[in-house]
């Protein structure tokens, strides 16, 4: 180009294509593919036969029996519920006898008997639902809850049984209050019994 001469710049198209995204993989030992298993996460769980959906482990499934008077008396009545795995329940009322120190419900002559379902609804609480074997009469509807043996705060060195209480029970010996005295002969809910 002569000196003097304007210098016109060129252009020149150029197409920009996005580069490819590409994944990090990790290196591949002797050629060999790599297949990786996800993780799983357990945590224990109790022993339950799941096929079936029985409960086998919770802590309701037993005999529970409270005694209306003086368990030792000749002339005791009182009321039993028996929890069972599949989530039923059995509950029956009559007179009380003692066998080897254990309380149980005269099967001979029942005053009622009752079958139903009980239903764990968290917090150690039990919605339990009885209808009248027969299925005439009135459905009993409650919820218990399971309370742990423990010292009577009220009453050191009195441990009080491992036992279930509904508000029928609380209602039945006053308001305000779990024990009218530290009398370890009176049931005031019904206590797990030492036999299923």
């Amino acid at each position: 180009m002569p000196p003097g001469t304007p210098v016109v710049p060129t252009t020149t198209m150029i197409t920009v294509v996005p580069a490819p995204t590409i994944m990090p993989v990790p290196p591949v030992p002797n050629g060999t593919p790599v297949i990786q298993a996800a993780a799983v996460i357990t945590t224990p769980v109790p022993a339950v036969n799941i096929s079936s959906g029985v409960n086998t482990t919770d802590p309701i499934l037993h005999r529970w029996i409270r005694v209306e008077g003086s368990p030792t008396s000749a002339d005791s009545t009182g009321y039993q519920y028996k929890f069972f795995p599949e989530g039923t329940v059995d509950f029956i009322s009559g007179n009380t006898r003692m066998v080897s120190g254990n309380i149980f419900i005269d099967l001979t002559q029942p005053f009622v008997e009752y079958s139903g379902t009980w239903t764990y609804i968290g917090n150690a609480t039990y919605l339990v639902k009885l209808l009248p074997n027969g299925l005439s009469g009135v459905t009993i509807l409650r919820e218990y809850t399971l309370v742990p043996a423990h010292i009577d705060p009220s009453y050191p060195g009195i441990t009080i049984p491992a036992h279930i209480q509904s508000s029928y029970e609380t209602q039945l010996i006053g308001y305000g209050s779990n024990r009218e005295s530290p009398n370890e002969d009176l049931m005031y809910y019904p206590e797990q019994a030492s036999v299923d």
